[in-house]
C-alpha cells in the first residue's frame, strides 16, 4: 500500500530534469516588511520609554527638594532660628576666609550625620579635613534632571531664598547691603548707602529693609561679630505657607572651572537665590520702585539657564516653564517662570507687611 507524501516531501521534476525539494524561507520583501514593522514599533516605544525616565526624575527631583526643605526646617526647629546661608570670617586677624555653607547644617536631618561629625567648625571649609569631606557626592542634594553637574563631586542644585541680595565688606564698612547685579543698594531711598543710620527722620535703615525682604543672609563666624541677622519661624509674619524657603538653580554647585566650588561653599553666588532688585540702579525711592524689575531681563526665572556655573544666583531648571520650590511650611510647588514681579517679590519676602509705609510697599 502506498503511502500519501506530506507537503514538505513533494519533490518536482521537470522532464530532463533532476528532482529536488522545495525550501520554504522568507522573501526579501517579506523580510523588508517586519523590520519596517519593528522599526515602527521601537520608534512608538522609546517615546514612551523616555517620558516614563523623564517622570521617574521629576518625581525624584521633587522628593529630594522635599527631603532637603524638610531638613532645614528641622536644623531651624532645633536652633530656634533659620541657619547662615553662608559663615564668613570677619576679617580680624586669624578670622579671614569662607566657613561654610547652610547645607553643613542641615546634614544631620538628610542622613549625612557622618559628615557632619567630622566637620572642623573652626576651619574653613577647603582645610584640612573639610576640603574632602565637602567633595563628598550627597545624592540628595541634586535633582536628577541637573544634567550640567559632575559625576563623583560635591554638587549642589537647591538654593535658600535670600532676597534682595547679601552683605558684604564694601569701602572698609562691613555689613554693607548689595545685589548680585546693581551693587550696594539704598533700600530706603534716603541716599545713604552702607550705613545703618537714618538721622533720625523715623526711616527705617537698609539694613532694616533688608532684613525683611530675604529669609537667609551670611553672617561672620569666630571673632567680633560683624553681621549677624536671621530670621525665626516666629518671625515669618507673613506667614510660613507664603514664604519661600528654596529653590533650584543648576547653575550653582561644582564647578570643573573653579576647584573653590562644592556644596559647603558660602559663596553667595553659590548658596542662594534672589529675586531681581525691584528699584532701579538700587535706589529705592518712590519714583524708581517697580517690582516687575523683580522678574526681569537676567534677573527673571530660568534666564540663565546658558550661564556659566557660578553667575546666575537665580532660579534656574531645566523643567519647562518654571522652577520647583519649596515653602516654609514644608510644601512644594511648581513657581512659573511668567510669575508676576510683586507676587514673586512678596513670596521672597518673609515680613512684606512690615514694608508699609514705604516706597517699598507699592
Amino acid at each position: 500500500m502506498k503511502r500519501k507524501r506530506s507537503s514538505s516531501q513533494l519533490m518536482i521534476t521537470g522532464r530532463g530534469a533532476k528532482p529536488y525539494r522545495v525550501r520554504r524561507g522568507y522573501t526579501i520583501i517579506e523580510l523588508l516588511v517586519v523590520t519596517a514593522v519593528i522599526s515602527l514599533l521601537v520608534a512608538l516605544l522609546l517615546p514612551a520609554v523616555q517620558s516614563a525616565r523623564g517622570s521617574a526624575r521629576r518625581l525624584q527631583c521633587l522628593n529630594n527638594m522635599r527631603n532637603v526643605s524638610l531638613g532645614l526646617l528641622q536644623a531651624t526647629d532645633t536652633a530656634n532660628r533659620f541657619p547662615a546661608c553662608g559663615y564668613y570670617g570677619d576679617g580680624t586677624p586669624g578670622t579671614v576666609g569662607s566657613f561654610r555653607s547652610w547645607v553643613v547644617d542641615i546634614l544631620p536631618y538628610i542622613d549625612q550625620a557622618n559628615i557632619y561629625n567630622q566637620w572642623d567648625f573652626d576651619e574653613h571649609y577647603l582645610k584640612m579635613t573639610n576640603g574632602p569631606l565637602g567633595d563628598t557626592p550627597v545624592p540628595v542634594l541634586v535633582c536628577p534632571d541637573d544634567f550640567t553637574e559632575v559625576p563623583g563631586q560635591g554638587n549642589l542644585t537647591y538654593v535658600v531664598n535670600s532676597g534682595v541680595g547679601f552683605s558684604a565688606l564694601i569701602g572698609g564698612v562691613h555689613d554693607c547691603p548689595i545685589s548680585p547685579r546693581s551693587g550696594k543698594l539704598d533700600l530706603n531711598g534716603n541716599g545713604i548707602t552702607c550705613n545703618s543710620s537714618t538721622e533720625g527722620d523715623g526711616t527705617p535703615s537698609d539694613r532694616e529693609l533688608f532684613f525683611q525682604m530675604g529669609l537667609f543672609f551670611n553672617e561672620t563666624w569666630k571673632g567680633e561679630i560683624r553681621a549677624k541677622r536671621h530670621h525665626t519661624m516666629a518671625g515669618l509674619t507673613d506667614g510660613a505657607s507664603n514664604t519661600l524657603l528654596i529653590s533650584e538653580n543648576i547653575r550653582t554647585g561644582y564647578n570643573p572651572q573653579d576647584p573653590l566650588s562644592n556644596w559647603a561653599s558660602p559663596n553667595p553666588y553659590l548658596t542662594s537665590f534672589y529675586i531681581g532688585t525691584p528699584c532701579r540702579g538700587g535706589r529705592c525711592d518712590e519714583a524708581n520702585v517697580d517690582y516687575n524689575l523683580a522678574n526681569s531681563g537676567s534677573s527673571a526665572i530660568n534666564a540663565g539657564i546658558k550661564n556659566p556655573e557660578g553667575s546666575s544666583p537665580y532660579p534656574n531648571s531645566l523643567h519647562k516653564g518654571g522652577v520647583n520650590a519649596g515653602f516654609c511650611d514644608g510644601h512644594i510647588q511648581f513657581l512659573s517662570e511668567k510669575i508676576d514681579g510683586k507676587v514673586y517679590a512678596a513670596l521672597a519676602s518673609p515680613q512684606g507687611q512690615a514694608l508699609e509705609g514705604t516706597p517699598l510697599a507699592q
